[in-house]
């Protein structure tokens, strides 16, 4: 029993530290970011299921010590019980404190632009906040009644089909839960500290996010639309990322336009 322990423990350490490893290695997971956002959550899940496998199995196989095994191996599986319990409850505790800065900043934000928002809107799935900034921002704030903020620059800079590409874009992460995926991956670097793959899959989720909600917003909304609305956005706040995101859907085959289905949230929207 003590090796199953340790073969659990060993698999979930192994699993933690090799995948975002393997989801940075290349360039495959720009042209397929949802493809790798859900392989890196399948192994996620499965190093956690190993991890609490062996802790279930070391305090069983503690407890059924004194009838099963001898009392070496009972002594071993009562430490590796304890030290698994504290290490879970170790875990536990900076995935608390690390969440904690994540949603102060978010609840900030929110502070910030309520005063200047000068309208919004109810739409299935979220509310369409409006507000007055000159700089060209657009951005998607997760939670239980989920908000897309547009700035007026944004507005005037870009055109109706432009808009449209944007807002699918920013409903892309919240329909597709990617707020979850930037939090986890703040987790996870913060629990492995300055390991290099903790900070290697934090940068790469962020990127992936993006690319995986371009994705879907380019096949309902069309990629020239949000090609030319990150490149227009790009020369407005000076973002050389955005210009490559841009560049990257021109590179894609697409479905025809004939095939395009605006969410009803987006389609309903109507902009001035």
């Amino acid at each position: 029993m003590l090796w199953i322990v340790l073969a659990c423990f060993g698999s979930a350490l192994i699993t933690s530290l090799l995948a975002p490893l393997v989801l940075t290695i290349g360039r495959w997971q720009l042209l397929h970011p949802r493809t790798a956002l859900t392989a890196w959550f399948g192994a996620l899940f499965i190093g956690v299921a190993l991890m609490l496998s062996g802790l279930a199995v070391s305090v069983i196989g503690a407890v059924s010590a004194p009838d099963s095994v001898d009392g070496t191996e009972s002594i071993l599986l009562t430490v590796v019980a304890w030290l698994g319990l504290g290490v879970f409850g170790a875990v536990a505790t900076m995935a608390s404190v690390s969440s904690e800065p994540i949603v102060e900043a978010r609840r900030e934000a929110m502070e910030m632009l309520a005063p200047v928002a000068r309208s919004r809107e109810a739409r299935p799935g979220f509310t369409l906040v409006r507000f007055d900034s000159d700089e060209a921002v657009a951005f998607a704030v997760p939670g239980r009644r989920p908000e897309v903020f547009i700035s007026s620059a944004v507005e005037e800079l870009l055109s109706t089909a432009q808009l449209g590409a944007v807002l699918a874009h920013e409903y892309a992460h919240l329909r597709h839960r990617h707020g979850w995926a930037l939090r986890i991956a703040s987790i996870n670097a913060f629990c492995l500290g300055r390991l290099r793959p903790g900070r290697a899959l934090q940068r790469a989720t962020k990127l992936l996010v993006e690319l995986a909600a371009d994705d879907a917003a380019a096949r309902q909304a069309g990629a020239a639309n949000l090609a030319n609305a990150l490149t227009l956005l790009a020369e407005s706040v000076g973002d050389s990322g955005m210009q490559l995101r841009a560049t990257r859907l021109t590179s894609k085959r697409w479905p025809p336009a004939s095939r395009r289905r605006l969410p009803k949230a987006i389609a309903a929207t109507v902009l001035p």
